[in-house]
């Protein structure tokens, strides 16, 4: 169960907001990535700061460490800033069990402390480097830093969580304090722990080795090194594998010198946000979805396999349609700046609809089908012979007129198919592209059906009073 179906909020305005739509009792394997916080807003604005400050007030207390024991009270206060209790109930990680943070104790923090002794050095002790410390350090992955700096900005999370809770209206809530200051937040049941909110925009997945291995990639490496580097990678693949995240580590920490080429490389590096929509095991159109189509009544009794098909593409095509028309789920397919997002979005979306009638219709949906000429969207089948294809396209679409309804009657003849469908999304007044499109499938007797859905944004009914 998705966050917004157990608090009974809109899975579209979560989206809109830029909230992160987590599974409730599982942990998402997402991470917040410090590197995205140089472009964060709101309540964020200005946390990659904090955070730089945080670890420079340790590296001040590290560089006067003589001695890594507890009678040294450099030492002792190094590791105490780098102990970080759990952060429960933010969804983020990969615990095998429940949703609480990975809390960094005591053992932990020394050894985060005596690697840094070891690289800070090497890296003018830039504090940078101890965002990267788990590159350098064993035990120490993404999960565990990212609530590391979770802990460090707890403040902006929680204002964040408050301001979120009551946009969204949520009704379960339980209200905290912390420094003085009073938070509102989720709360599944009376009792239950808080539950903290996170913007997508500050989330990435979990790597796996490839962490390490991109901090290499990134790292301005001269050519005896960087040779050195690929031998590894081609040594590691002969074996059928990438190199694992200790070998990688040993690489790196054998080589003192290019500490430095990999702080200043991750610097470098753009700050470049995850595209949750490219990952259908991370997107939120599943919500978005079933709060679009709710508790459908759907009956095959007596119909045909072609019946299934068709009663499954025109519910599909008409919820859309509900949707984007009636109910504002035109605002998905619209940036902040009010241009319209790419149509992958509008694919999605369609596809999650799709899923759900094809269930109740005991109908095939496959995504991206491709065979000889081209390739399309969707496919819907029962068997062989029943089956139906839908391409989607944006009306601002250059190649409405001049090639893509040549794409559904060839892909069509090459699987035998002969129901084509041709879904365009209006997201502009212009309709030249339309009337071209259909001007040239009737001159040429075309076997495609074109549907149009108004995806225009209309302004506010406020708004037209006040210009009337």
């Amino acid at each position: 169960m998705y966050f917004n179906q157990l608090f009974k909020v809109s899975a579209i305005q979560m989206r809109n907001l830029g909230v992160f739509n987590r599974e409730i009792g599982t942990d998402s394997r997402m991470f917040v990535d410090p590197k995205l916080l140089e472009n964060a807003t709101d309540e964020f604005a200005g946390a990659k700061n904090d955070v730089l400050k945080y670890f420079s007030d340790v590296i001040a207390l590290i560089q006067k460490i003589k001695q890594e024991k507890d009678s040294d009270i450099f030492y002792a206060a190094a590791r105490k800033r780098m102990q970080f209790k759990e952060t429960s109930n933010t969804g983020l990680g990969c615990a095998e069990e429940g949703t609480d943070g990975n809390a960094i104790g005591k053992i932990l923090a020394s050894r985060i402390v005596s690697r840094a002794r070891q690289i800070l050095p090497h890296v003018d002790f830039q504090p940078e480097a101890l965002e990267l410390i788990g590159v350098f350090t064993e035990g120490l992955g993404c999960d565990r830093i990212s609530d590391m700096i979770v802990s460090i900005l707890k403040p902006r999370f929680l204002a964040y969580t408050s301001r979120v809770t009551q946009q969204l209206g949520i009704q379960q809530i339980v209200k905290a304090e912390f420094d003085g200051k009073t938070y509102f937040f989720p709360q599944t049941k009376k009792g239950a722990k808080p539950i903290i909110l996170v913007p997508r925009s500050l989330l990435k997945p979990l790597p796996t080795a490839a962490d390490i291995g991109e901090a290499l990639d990134n790292a301005d490496l001269n050519n005896q090194v960087r040779a050195a580097a690929d031998k590894m990678f081609a040594d590691a693949r002969k074996r059928g594998a990438n190199p694992s995240r200790n070998e990688i580590r040993s690489f790196i920490l054998s080589r003192p010198a290019i500490f430095k080429d990999i702080v200043e490389g991750y610097k470098r590096a753009r700050a470049i946000p995850y595209d949750f929509d490219r990952d259908p095991t991370k997107s939120d159109f599943d919500p978005i979805a079933a709060e679009i189509v709710g508790k459908p009544e759907v009956s095959v009794t007596g119909l045909d396999p072609n019946g299934r098909v068709q009663l499954c593409v025109t519910e599909t095509i008409s919820h859309l349609r509900q949707s984007i028309e009636e109910n504002r789920l035109s605002d998905v397919l619209y940036d902040d700046e009010g241009k319209p997002r790419k149509e992958l979005i509008t694919q999605r979306i369609v596809f999650a609809i799709a899923k759900i009638f094809s269930k109740l219709c005991n109908v095939d949906v496959v995504r991206e089908g491709n065979s000889g000429p081209g390739a399309v969207d969707f496919r819907f089948s029962v068997g062989h012979k029943e089956r139906l294809l839908i391409e989607t396209k944006l009306s601002t679409h250059e190649r409405l007129k001049d090639g893509y309804y040549e794409q559904l009657p060839a892909y069509g003849k090459a699987e035998d198919i002969k129901n084509l469908i041709l879904l365009v999304i209006r997201v502009t007044d212009d309709d030249k592209h339309i009337k071209a499109l259909k001007d040239s499938i009737a001159l040429r007797s075309l076997p495609i059906q074109v549907i149009e859905i108004d995806a225009v944004r209309k302004a506010s009914a406020s708004k037209r009073r006040t210009a009337e």
